[in-house]
C-alpha cells in the first residue's frame, strides 16, 4: 500500500491517496478535521481513471502552476509474466497525470502520442522537482530492470510561480524538516510542507513550490519553522526561487 497526504482544496487539512492492486481503483480520503476521513474517490472522479493500472510511486504537484495541486501516478504490473496471459493488462505501464479541476474533480490529461505520458515502462518510484530551475515540476520514474525515465515538464501557459529552499536556523534541522509555509494570493490560501521522503522508495526536491495561476503578487507568505518561530517575508518578485535563513529571511534570488 502506498500513501501520500497533501492538500486538496486549498485548506488546512489533509487528504491521503492509496492503492494497493489491479482492478483496484486508487483510494482519495478527505480529511474531516474530526481524526477521521471520508472517502470521496468517486466524487473526485479518480475511480474509473486508475482502475486499468496497478499503481506505484504517486504523487502531488502543480503542473501547470494553475495555483491547484494534480495528482501523478506511475504504473506497472508485480508480475513480469503477466503479458502472457490474457488478463487484460501489462508488465509496462504508462503513467498517469490527473488535472485538478478547481478543487472540485480530477480529470485525466491524455497522453499523447511521443509525449512522456506515453510512455510504457514497468515503474516503481517517482520522484518529483524542479529539475531544470524553470519553474516547472519535474519527474524522474525508477523502473524495474531497466534505465530511470525522466519527463520534463514543457508545459507553456503565462501562470505565475515561485518556490522556496527553506534553511533551518541553529534551534532547527539545518533542511528545515517539518517547516510549513503559507501563501496567500487573493482568497487562496496554499500550504507546503517540507518532508524527505514519500511516493514510493523516493526522495524528492525539498524546495517548496507553488503555483499561482493569474495573480500578480503575493500578498502574505508565512512560514511555520520548527523551532516554533513564525516569520513572515515578502519577495520582490515572482517567477524565481528564493533561499530563506530562519530568522534571517531571502538570502539569495
Amino acid at each position: 500500500m502506498r500513501s501520500v497526504v497533501v492538500l486538496y482544496e486549498h485548506k488546512s487539512i489533509s487528504r491521503t491517496c492509496k492503492k494497493v492492486l489491479q482492478s483496484e481503483c486508487i483510494t482519495f480520503n478527505l480529511n474531516d478535521g474530526d481524526a477521521s476521513f471520508s472517502d470521496v474517490t468517486v466524487r473526485a472522479g479518480i475511480a474509473s481513471l486508475t482502475i486499468p493500472f496497478l499503481a506505484w510511486g504517486t504523487g502531488f504537484l502543480d503542473y501547470d502552476n494553475d495555483g491547484w495541486l494534480d495528482i501523478f501516478v506511475a504504473n506497472g504490473h508485480v508480475y513480469p509474466g503477466v503479458d502472457k496471459q490474457d488478463w487484460g493488462t501489462t508488465w509496462a505501464q504508462r503513467p498517469l497525470l490527473l488535472r485538478n479541476v478547481n478543487g472540485a474533480k480530477f480529470e485525466e490529461v491524455p497522453p499523447a502520442t511521443g509525449s512522456g505520458l506515453a510512455v510504457v515502462v514497468p515503474a516503481r518510484g517517482a520522484a518529483f522537482g524542479d529539475l531544470f530551475n524553470d519553474g516547472h515540476i519535474d519527474v524522474v520514474l525508477n523502473n524495474v530492470d531497466s534505465a530511470p525515465t525522466l519527463l520534463r515538464n514543457v508545459v507553456k501557459n503565462s501562470n505565475h510561480w515561485v518556490t522556496f529552499k527553506l534553511v533551518g536556523g541553529p534551534k532547527s534541522p539545518r533542511d528545515a524538516i517539518g517547516a510549513k509555509v503559507f501563501v496567500t494570493t487573493g482568497s487562496i490560501r496554499q500550504r507546503a510542507d517540507v518532508f524527505s521522503g514519500g511516493s514510493y522508495a523516493s526522495s524528492s526536491d525539498q524546495r517548496l513550490h507553488f503555483g499561482l495561476g493569474a495573480a500578480t503578487k503575493i500578498d502574505k507568505i508565512e512560514i511555520h519553522w520548527p523551532s516554533g518561530l513564525k516569520q513572515e517575508i515578502t519577495v520582490p518578485a515572482l517567477d524565481r526561487i528564493y533561499t530563506v535563513v530562519e530568522a534571517k529571511g531571502i538570502v539569495a534570488p
